[in-house]
């Protein structure tokens, strides 16, 4: 799902639709790809990246997408039983500067 979701973003240039499509989709389906989705993004958001290439605005692509995933993930990800590990790395998606690398939970990523 989630290459699909960059596939869209880059043939339209807009994010935001998609997200909020994704967003009302109340299946465990949709949850199971979100959750897959979370994984595979945390890492690169983590280090303020985009998760996939862009021709586009990456910085506000990554800012929306980072925004939305900390707010809308952390619910669906526990009905999931996703790793508590990942819930930790979503929260810290969130944070910035200090109070993000200062955090316990913070894995050491270095980018």
């Amino acid at each position: 799902m989630y290459e699909i979701l960059a596939l869209c973003a880059e043939a339209s240039s807009v994010l935001g639709p998609w997200l909020s499509t994704w967003e009302t989709l109340d299946h465990p389906v949709a949850d199971r790809h979100l959750a897959e989705a979370a994984a595979h993004w945390e890492y690169d958001l983590l280090g303020d990246q985009l998760p996939w290439d862009t021709w586009h605005d990456a910085d506000a692509l990554r800012t929306e997408l980072a925004g939305w995933l900390v707010r809308h993930a952390p619910a669906r990800l526990r009905a999931q039983d996703a790793p508590e590990q990942l819930l930790h790395r979503i929260r810290l998606i969130g944070l910035t500067g200090p109070a993000r690398w200062e955090d316990p939970h913070w894995p050491g990523h270095r980018y």
